[in-house]
C-alpha cells in the first residue's frame, strides 16, 4: 500500500466528533489552558492543515475581526472561499492576548521544551487527550477535527430557513479586536514595567521593529503614547531612553496606594469568604516561592494578582 493510498483510507476511517454537545464537552474540559481552546477553536473554525495551525503567530490573526480573512492560511487552500475568522476563535484569541500578553511575532502554539512550533507528534497526542477527556471513542486526533469542520458546513434544512429570518437585535456592545498597535504598546509598557527593559536603556525603533516582526509605524505609535505617560523621554539627536523613577515620585506614589490601598484592604477582609482566603493565601505561598527562586518576573506577576484578588471585591471602594 502506498503512503498516499494509506493516508486516503485514514481519512475515510476518521469520524467527526458526534455532537455539538461533545463539541461544548471537549470545549469545557480543556477551556483552563487557553493555548488549547485556541487550537481547537481554530481546527474547527478554518478546517486547515495542522501544520499551518502550528505554524501560526500572534500577527497572523491581530486585528482581525469576525469574519475576516486570515490571509496567511487563505493563501495555501485550495478551496474556493477564504478562511476567516470564527466566533469562537474571536473570543478565545482575545482571552490568549489578555492571559498571555504575547509579542507579535510569537508563535501561537509553542513547544514547552523551547521557543520552535508545537510538533505534529505532540499536538496529535494533545488532541487524542481531548478525546479521552470527553469520553470519546474511536477518534482520529486532527483528522477528526477536520471530519468535524466538513460536517459544520452541511447546514440542515431547517438551518437555512431560520438563518433567512430578521435576526434579533440585543443589547450589547461588539467587541474589538486589539490592533498591531494596541499589541506592541501594551508589549512595550509591560516590559517597561516588569524591568525587561531597564531604566536609562535607551530603545532604537529599528531594532525593535526587526525583533518584533513588524513595521516602524506600531514602534512609533506606542512611544509617542509611552512618552505622553512619563515612562520614556524623546530626545532630537539623542533618541530614546526609559525613564528612571526618582525617589520623590516613589515615594509619592508609595503615599498614594496607602491612601486608597489600606482602607480597601480593610473593607475586603470584612466581605472576604474562605474561597477567597485560600486563594489570597495561595497566591502569598507562589510569591515566597518566586522571590526563592529568584524568579522577578514570576514574582511581580503573582504581586499585582495578589492585590487585584483583594481589591476585586464589590466592597473595597465603596
Amino acid at each position: 500500500m502506498t503512503r498516499k493510498s494509506f493516508s486516503k483510507k485514514r481519512q475515510k476511517q476518521a469520524h467527526p466528533i458526534p455532537s455539538s454537545t461533545d463539541i461544548d464537552r471537549i470545549r469545557h474540559a480543556i477551556e483552563p489552558n487557553i493555548r488549547d481552546l485556541l487550537l481547537f477553536d481554530l481546527a474547527l473554525e478554518t478546517g486547515v492543515t495542522a501544520n499551518q495551525l502550528l505554524q501560526l503567530r500572534v500577527k497572523d490573526l491581530a486585528g482581525l475581526n469576525v469574519g475576516e480573512e486570515i490571509s496567511v492560511l487563505s493563501g495555501k487552500q485550495r478551496r474556493n472561499e477564504p478562511v476567516t475568522m470564527g466566533p469562537q476563535t474571536h473570543e478565545s484569541f482575545q482571552h490568549y492576548l489578555l492571559k498571555n500578553r504575547p509579542i507579535v511575532d510569537a508563535l501561537l502554539f509553542k513547544s514547552r521544551k523551547g521557543n520552535g512550533a508545537l510538533s505534529l507528534p505532540s499536538a496529535s497526542r494533545l488532541v487524542r487527550s481531548w478525546f479521552d477527556q470527553a469520553g470519546l471513542k474511536g477518534m482520529s486526533g486532527f483528522l477528526s477535527l477536520r471530519k468535524t469542520w466538513e460536517s459544520q458546513r452541511q447546514e440542515p434544512e431547517n438551518e437555512k430557513i431560520s438563518a433567512q429570518l430578521p435576526e434579533p437585535a440585543y443589547a450589547v456592545n461588539s467587541i474589538q479586536t486589539p490592533t498591531t498597535q494596541e499589541l506592541v504598546y501594551k508589549e512595550l509598557e509591560h516590559a517597561i514595567v516588569t524591568a525587561r527593559i531597564k531604566p536609562g536603556e535607551r530603545l532604537v525603533a529599528e531594532k525593535l521593529a526587526k525583533q518584533m516582526g513588524i513595521s516602524r509605524i506600531p514602534i512609533r505609535e506606542a512611544v509617542g503614547r509611552l512618552e505622553a505617560r512619563n515612562f520614556l523621554t524623546v530626545q532630537p539627536n539623542k533618541g530614546t531612553t526609559v525613564n528612571e523613577l526618582s525617589v520623590k515620585n516613589l515615594k509619592e506614589i508609595l503615599e498614594i496606594r496607602l491612601l486608597l490601598e489600606l482602607p480597601a484592604a480593610r473593607k475586603a477582609a470584612i466581605a472576604a469568604t474562605e474561597t477567597d482566603v485560600e486563594t489570597i493565601e495561595q497566591l502569598n505561598s507562589q510569591y515566597v516561592s518566586a522571590q526563592q527562586k529568584n524568579d522577578a518576573d514570576r514574582a511581580l506577576s503573582v504581586n499585582r494578582e495578589f492585590h487585584f484578588t483583594i481589591y476585586i471585591s464589590p466592597n473595597a471602594f465603596s
